[in-house]
């Protein structure tokens, strides 16, 4: 459970955090290629496949069982079709993953982002060269996700332009659990450094979890007013009793199989 006091140092940390990689970042303007680790790819990678397999199989045994009982080849079929579902939930995160590439150049960064970088927002693709002096701030802002119960928070990073467009590009997820990422917190900063500043962060906000925060979320506009410091923790706990809970709920399941097969 976070408490004001934990929640406060979290949030220092965070901001203490972006503020060391743009120190480092100021003291050298080589060029930087970020690319998200391979190991993290191909292992969404195989998560594609699995889940692709998974539903050629489902749906291979619904046609089958169609003059056997059509009752029970409508469930397996309904089953493949979530499992389905699930899978171009997968391919997009996997496509975002393996195509999002950021180069730090001398005067301008160069963004090839695709389209799956994020999972709730949905922007579009973007390949495009932004000249530093173009850049009026990095901004960034956790966002929470409740459903069922359930809470699921990230962190999104945007790019605004001078012209205020703004160019979202990309978000950092699971926070508050084990599986909490942290992969975009040294761009982001070194890409506000060259800039000449600092990652603006603009607080939290709650958006809608839709089900179970895979289908029907959405996050607000991005001016939205933050959450107070409550609200803020009230998020923090549940995202944090989330993650506790997968994995209880993975450890029961275990012990189950393991006291069935003995």
């Amino acid at each position: 459970m976070l408490g004001r006091g934990k929640l406060r140092a979290r949030e220092r940390k965070i901001v203490s955090t972006t503020s060391g990689a743009i120190g480092a970042s100021t003291a050298t303007a080589a060029r930087r290629d970020f690319r998200i680790p391979l190991g993290l790819r191909l292992l969404s990678l195989f998560g594609v496949v699995v889940l692709a397999g998974m539903t050629g199989l489902l749906a291979v045994f619904a046609i089958l069982l169609v003059r056997a009982d059509w009752r029970v080849s409508f469930v397996v079929a309904a089953e493949a079709c979530l499992m389905g579902a699930l899978t171009d939930y997968v391919w997009r995160d996997f496509a975002g993953k393996w195509r999002l590439r950021v180069v730090l150049g001398t005067d301008a960064v160069t963004l090839d982002l695709p389209a799956g970088r994020s999972l709730i927002h949905r922007p579009p693709a973007q390949h495009l060269t932004v000249p530093f002096a173009d850049i009026a701030a990095v901004e960034s802002r956790l966002e929470g996700f409740r459903s069922f119960g359930m809470e699921s928070m990230q962190r999104a990073y945007v790019l605004r332009r001078k012209d205020n467009e703004l160019i979202f590009l990309f978000e950092d997820r699971a926070l508050g659990t084990a599986l909490e990422s942290s992969l975009f917190t040294g761009i982001a900063a070194a890409l506000a450094a060259r800039a000449g500043g600092t990652v603006h962060d603009i607080g939290m906000v709650a958006g809608k979890g839709g089900v179970l925060g895979v289908w029907g979320t959405h996050a607000p506009d991005w001016p939205a007013a933050p959450l107070s410091a409550a609200e803020r923790l009230a998020h923090w706990r549940r995202a944090a009793m989330t993650g506790s809970s997968v994995f209880i709920i993975i450890i029961v399941a275990l012990a189950i199989r393991l006291l069935a097969g003995g």
